[in-house]
């Protein structure tokens, strides 16, 4: 889970790096701070950095996944707080309440949901990224749920490299995205964990709900995967997972298998 920061001063930002070496397995990473790539979540420095110009290249839902560290709460209710001075409970506290990661499913999930990995998409774990794909149909529609405009475009700039004519559908969070997939079909559908409103995870266990999107293929988009995300999602229902940055022959690797899911779903 990737951390940006912005305004800290340098005592502060070191003692914050301390800090989330104590959280649970280390999941929490500092990273520098790119509105082009945003991270999984912000930190500001005080109310006063809510006015930095960089701020104002991110979408509006992104809101949402920026803490406020000062004395008093933020006035914007929407955004999360940290009270200052940090403390290492209350902020792991808090990013682990904005990530929803600290709920840990039991044995009997945990095996139920390996089970169900290996039972429902084992079969395509031979394909490669050298085997060529077999395109049964001219067009794919595509559905990209994340409100990151780079993510956006770099998932459509790979999707043109397909040998079969792409189209592209966008939602920002998990409630416009489930509006989208009652009123429209898509061929298979790329999902961001972090969103505004509801995850990753809920939007593609409500969409498992829907009859038709049974067995329509659903990549979860994640900055970094972990043995709880995996089984989280699979749980969920997704069918496999891609890290961002989009790496090519990754994105290549997947989307080989996702094809192969779509042409037999096609062909039953």
């Amino acid at each position: 889970m990737n951390i940006g920061t912005l305004g800290f001063p340098a005592d502060q930002q070191q003692k914050l790096s301390r800090i989330l070496e104590l959280s649970r397995n280390q999941r929490y990473e500092l990273v520098a701070f790119d509105p082009q790539m945003p991270p999984d979540l912000l930190l500001l420095f005080g109310a006063e950095t809510l006015a930095d110009p960089s701020l104002e290249q991110l979408s509006a839902g992104y809101r949402s996944r920026i803490i406020q560290v000062s004395k008093d709460a933020p006035a914007d209710g929407s955004l999360g707080h940290i009270r200052y001075p940090l403390v290492s409970s209350r902020v792991i506290r808090t990013l682990d309440e904005m990530t929803s990661e600290n709920e840990h499913p039991d044995e009997q999930e945990l095996q139920a949901a390996a089970a169900a990995a290996e039972q429902r998409f084992s079969k395509y774990e031979a394909i490669t990224v050298g085997d060529e794909l077999q395109i049964d149909q001219e067009t794919y529609r595509v559905l990209v749920v994340d409100d990151n405009l780079a993510m956006q475009q770099a998932l459509a700039l790979q999707l043109q490299k397909l040998p079969s004519t792409v189209e592209l559908a966008y939602a920002e969070s998990g409630e416009q995205a489930l509006d989208k997939v009652k009123a429209e079909r898509f061929d298979f559908i790329f999902l961001d964990v972090m969103m505004p409103g509801i995850d990753g995870f809920e939007t593609c266990s409500r969409m498992r709900e829907i009859q038709d999107l049974k067995k329509t293929p659903i990549i979860m988009l994640t900055s970094k995967t972990s043995p709880l995300d995996e089984v989280k999602g699979i749980m969920a229902g997704c069918s496999t997972y891609l890290t961002k940055p989009i790496e090519p022959v990754e994105f290549q690797k997947v989307i080989s298998r996702v094809s192969a899911w779509v042409n037999e779903f096609k062909r039953a």
